[in-house]
């Protein structure tokens, strides 16, 4: 098991070792990939014209898929919060909703200043969701979706995996694929859990990963290195990229 950092270091890889299965990415790989205000974007996108460049097939499991599908829904929120907040007449500053959307404008404010990618979290997604009640032409939360999220979900969600080329590993537990070496086991993954600290989502990806015949993993998260630090019992043959 090997951990790069660094573009160089994973061209030089790629160059030596042929990839025939193809590569894991996770959630965070993904979003970078596909939105300008993540401060991973230019490193992201550079690293996927590598693989691409290399014919390497980029896979993610269902549950990055909906965490990536999630984001991008929480972005469009954050969007619509902020436009709302630009239409408000200087006379409502007094509504609940004002000081959530003025909220939400200067958090994302500060995350640009920062090169950072702000998101509603879901405190502030409740508080919208409950405090929007015909203010500033829209008549409740169904009116606000329905005008900033919707159809622009499927669409841009759509958009951005038949661009990025992405392969979706579904896998029911116990199963077999033509992409792994051994069945795919719950158990397996709340073991994880267990001995390394992982959360539920990580630890469904490095067990997927180890069990795969996928030789490479391209991740934002630096505790996947933790988690493989023994090789045992993980494969030795794959290589971590770390962001």
């Amino acid at each position: 098991m090997q951990v790069l950092r660094g573009l160089d270091a994973l061209s030089r890889s790629l160059d030596n070792d042929a990839i025939n299965f193809g590569c894991l990415a996770d959630t965070g790989f993904l979003y970078a990939l596909a939105y300008k205000d993540d401060r991973l974007f230019e490193t992201a996108n550079d690293i996927h014209d590598l693989l691409v460049a290399h014919e390497v097939p980029i896979y993610s499991n269902v549950i990055s898929r909906m965490e990536l599908i999630d984001l991008i829904f929480r972005k469009q929120v954050t969007i619509g919060c902020i436009q709302l907040f630009e239409s408000a007449t200087s006379h409502s500053f007094d509504k609940p909703i004002y000081n959530t959307l003025k909220d939400i404008r200067d958090k994302n404010t500060a995350a640009v200043k920062k090169n950072e990618s702000f998101k509603v979290d879901e405190g502030r997604l409740k508080k919208v969701r409950k405090q929007l009640a015909d203010d500033y032409g829209i008549a409740d939360w169904k009116d606000f979706c329905a005008k900033f999220v919707d159809a622009k979900l499927a669409n841009e969600w759509t958009s951005i995996e038949q661009d990025l080329g992405l392969n979706f590993i579904e896998v029911m537990d116990g199963k077999e694929s033509d992409l792994f070496n051994q069945p795919l086991r719950w158990s397996e993954m709340v073991a994880l859990m267990g001995q390394k600290g992982l959360r539920g989502p990580d630890a469904m990806i490095a067990n997927l990963f180890d069990k795969s015949k996928l030789e490479l993993l391209i991740t934002c998260d630096s505790d996947f290195e933790n988690c493989f630090a023994d090789q045992i019992p993980f494969e030795m043959n794959k290589t971590i990229y770390i962001l």
